[in-house]
């Protein structure tokens, strides 16, 4: 059991590698067509995650790999309630730009990118990906929780070429290991909270409603 268990830990950290160095270098290879400034940069992030979103559901069934996405859902009163649940949450993200007044390009993409795709992609890979291999090579429900936001602190780290080209934009020298590490806190702050949302609902669905509904406030 733990030399399947060490296995497995193995496996799924070269696999959030691997998405992490792909992203990368997919961002890096397109933004050297394009003049860095913010939009282009969160246009190329953005664009980046939503193609491997794709890729990692299209592998996914391939490989007829689950994501518990879907809650299970067994009264008329539970389907209404994640109903009203992801109406509200559709309702948060669209109100924001009456609430800040700024509906221009920017804010809006940052909107899209910061509520929608990064919730859909980061909890396909931990609340689904990643809780489901953790949990099929023997650990608990608890240690799989514990173990996935962990994990999804640490892949904060995998930004830092974001963080550095923005830091580079503004030219006035901030210190990009401390916002790293104000990133992996963060992430874990927020692995914490999904994470539990996972634990107890068994829905990678109702992580991203979580994800995004706390993006909305802490993008």
């Amino acid at each position: 059991m733990k030399l399947s268990t060490a296995h497995s830990t193995v496996k799924i950290c070269s696999v959030l590698v691997i998405i992490q160095t792909i992203r990368i270098l997919l961002s890096q290879k397109l933004l050297s067509f394009l003049e860095k400034t913010n939009l282009t940069i969160d246009t190329v992030s953005m664009a980046a995650m939503v193609f491997l979103t794709l890729v990692i559901l299209f592998a996914a069934k391939e490989l007829e790999v689950s994501f518990s996405f879907l809650p299970e859902i067994r009264t008329s009163r539970q389907k209404k309630i994640y109903g009203i649940i992801t109406a509200v949450v559709l309702l948060l993200i669209a109100s924001t730009v009456f609430v800040t007044r700024d509906a221009s390009t920017g804010a809006v993409l940052t909107l899209l990118y910061s509520t929608i795709v990064t919730p859909v992609f980061e909890e396909l890979i931990f609340r689904g990906y990643v809780w489901n291999a953790l949990r099929e090579s023997g650990k608990s429900e608890f240690q799989t929780y514990i173990f996935s936001t962990i994990l999804f602190a640490l892949w904060h780290l995998g930004y830092a070429d974001v963080i550095w080209l923005k830091i580079s934009l503004l030219g006035t020298g901030e210190n990009l290991l401390f916002i790293m590490l104000m990133k992996v806190a963060v992430g874990l702050f927020f692995g914490i909270i999904v994470g539990f949302v996972r634990y107890k609902t068994k829905s990678t669905y109702a992580a991203m409603l979580m994800h995004a509904a706390m993006n909305v406030f802490g993008r």
